[in-house]
């Protein structure tokens, strides 16, 4: 009881009473978008492109087009992480965590895809050496340009789904406005109960207790206290050089 009581005076800071929403549904709706205009572009390049000559060129331009949508997704990913690093110093660790493998997929398949399209072009230039000019402009199913329009359509498969879900996650928060779980009893319960000292054993916990979720919580839990106190002690150093400044 004493333990729980000593969490309070952090918990009830005046920075925690007001809820911040999370405005990063505009900010990943960007490569959501480009990306299914990249597919759109694949299936505009494989079936409806007219000129035959021009195959090599459009495989070369979808190639720098993903590249692209790479950098895009890199840049969206840092702007994202930031903000979500700001919601788990305010407290809110439950979402943070359920959210943290949708903001990071795009990013992860994207790399893995750029690493795949290499290999293929390694394989495809190792091949055909000497006439891959005419290989490439071939009017056949298994050309290169086919080659990286079904990569791009698999990979955006795994991306497309998970950016939706994740707008859907944040905008159902924001509707939500919840309090920061570090504020709520029944999140802290665990970490207070008198059953995690009872019988005097090492890593005892109450039967049917997921260990890993409980010792993922009690990580996000130090990390939170971590990061609330630089930011008590910035406000701290703040307030006493303003008390020197009015000291006559």
């Amino acid at each position: 009881m004493e333990e729980e009581q000593s969490f309070q005076p952090i918990f009830s800071s005046q920075e925690e009473d007001t809820f911040q929403q999370l405005n990063t549904v505009p900010i990943v709706s960007i490569p959501l978008l480009l990306g299914i205009s990249l597919e759109i572009a694949g299936i505009v390049f494989v079936s409806v492109w007219p000129e035959e000559r021009n195959k090599c060129d459009t495989y070369f331009t979808y190639l720098y087009l993903h590249c692209a949508y790479w950098l895009i997704i890199m840049v969206t990913d840092h702007i994202v992480k930031a903000r979500h690093h700001k919601l788990r110093i305010d407290g809110y660790l439950d979402f943070y965590q359920t959210t943290y493998r949708l903001l990071r997929t795009p990013l992860f398949i994207t790399s893995l895809w750029n690493t795949c399209y290499l290999l293929l072009a390694v394989i495809l230039h190792h091949t055909h050496k000497v006439d891959y000019e005419r290989y490439c402009r071939a009017s056949e199913w298994f050309t290169p340009l086919n080659y990286i329009f079904v990569l791009t359509s698999l990979e955006l498969l795994i991306i497309v789904p998970a950016y939706i879900n994740y707008i859907k996650r944040v905008m159902r928060f924001n509707q939500l406005r919840p309090l920061p779980d570090v504020t709520r009893d029944e999140w802290l319960s665990p970490f207070t109960q008198d059953s995690y000292s009872g019988m005097g054993e090492v890593g005892y916990h109450q039967r049917g207790m997921n260990l890993e979720e409980l010792l993922e919580k009690q990580a996000d839990l130090i990390r939170y206290l971590r990061d609330h106190n630089v930011k008590l002690s910035h406000r701290i150093m703040l307030l006493a050089s303003q008390h020197r400044a009015m000291e006559p």
